[in-house]
């Protein structure tokens, strides 16, 4: 069974095509940039070959096309018949949890959702759509990102609004990368199954940590939205809404222009005035910007304000983990974090961090374990859809 797992950003597309026939084996990996650009950039990875170049992709399902075009060329398979399912790392469905298949009613729920989630929802939407009038038979499957939070307790995904909004409107914390957190579970318990009480730390272009009591997800530090928990490259974060009418009146009634710079001009790039790449912004640090430095506090003090809240709903904490781009490969970032748990007993070994790329980089007294993982969420999706398949024939 071939199942390829697409990832979906408002100007990237990103697969991993995998075979089940077996056992679990990439066939190929890649995507395409700058999607919209005249200048866009492919590339796709097979064992021992690396296919890159220029191209130009008006819409996501340019990029499918391109992507598929290129499997074929290399022997990867012959046409998109040999695909069996395409897997979709979505991100909102409300209520909708696991995978469930493409249909009408589930483009619903996703389109009336797209309002909490508007660099995501539509550009899966119109790439289910194209893939469904081009190739009407190739099943397609959506994996929630908020699926592996439906554990958490209602006391703690409700917040503390009019019950109606919560009953009706569906405003509530659901929490998300669930791909990436479920599969730091899975592979922890591999590694280290007496660990009971984990924190997963995704730390990347959107961040996001995962309190995880035996396998399941107690809280996330997002909330309804993308948008909410830790600032990001240059997302905000958690905001106090009041702030938003005094920020419209600022903008003369212009409610877009706040809203698209509170998702566009905060986070790293917002605080530092450098970037939002947070290997921009520490070099900054480095060279003695205060701002840089103030983005850079700002956020680890963040990261450590949800470790010391999340170790209370565990009742103690036996494991954090590190994952995700800043995570696997900022050795300042883990070193500050770190720092400041001495209270936990945990203690970083300095010299394994420095080299740190998938192990344990804790010292042997320490009472908490600390680890840098590669997460992989496309596979947990492809699990999940090779699954629903399975029941559904």
């Amino acid at each position: 069974m071939n199942i390829l797992v697409l990832n979906l950003g408002s100007t990237s597309f990103k697969f991993k095509l995998f075979d089940f026939s077996t056992v679990e084996k990439i066939l190929a990996s890649g995507g395409v940039e700058s999607i919209g650009s005249p200048k866009g950039a492919y590339q796709v990875t097979l064992p021992g070959v690396e296919d890159k170049g220029e191209c130009t992709c008006p819409v996501h399902g340019d990029a499918m096309d391109l992507c598929i075009d290129k499997l074929v060329k290399n022997h990867v398979i012959q046409s998109i018949g040999d695909v069996d399912a395409i897997g979709y790392k979505a991100v909102h469905g409300g209520s909708i949890i696991g995978a469930r298949f493409v249909d009408e009613d589930l483009m619903k729920v996703m389109d009336d959702f797209s309002s909490f989630v508007p660099a995501h929802n539509p550009i899966y939407l119109s790439t289910m759509r194209a893939l469904q009038n081009k190739y009407p038979q190739l099943r397609q499957i959506a994996y929630f990102e908020t699926s592996f939070h439906a554990t958490m307790p209602e006391y703690r995904a409700v917040y503390g609004v009019p019950y109606e909004w919560y009953t009706d409107y569906g405003i509530r914390r659901y929490g998300f990368h669930g791909s990436s957190h479920s599969y730091i579970s899975s592979r922890l318990h591999e590694l280290e199954p007496a660990s009971r009480r984990i924190i997963s730390i995704h730390l990347g272009g959107s961040s996001s940590l995962c309190a995880i009591k035996d396998g399941e997800s107690i809280a996330e530090s997002m909330g309804a939205t993308t948008q909410s928990g830790l600032f990001h490259n240059n997302r905000v974060g958690d905001l106090d809404v009041f702030c938003i009418p005094d920020l419209i009146k600022r903008y003369h009634g212009d409610s877009d222009e706040v809203f698209r710079q509170l998702s566009t001009k905060g986070g790293f790039l917002g605080i530092s005035g450098v970037s939002n790449d947070l290997r921009e912004v520490l070099k900054a640090r480095e060279e003695g910007n205060k701002r840089a430095d103030l983005a850079v506090k700002a956020f680890v003090d963040t990261i450590v304000g949800y470790i010391g809240m999340f170790t209370g709903y565990l009742g103690g904490l036996d494991s954090l983990v590190f994952t995700g781009g800043i995570g696997q490969h900022s050795v300042i970032v883990r070193e500050m974090v770190c720092e400041e748990l001495g209270w936990l007993s945990l203690y970083l070994d300095t010299t394994k961090n420095l080299k740190a790329k998938e192990e344990r980089i804790d010292y042997a007294q320490s009472e908490v374990s600390v680890w840098v993982l590669e997460t992989n969420e496309e596979l947990m999706v492809a699990r999940q859809v090779k699954n629903l398949i399975g029941n559904a024939e």
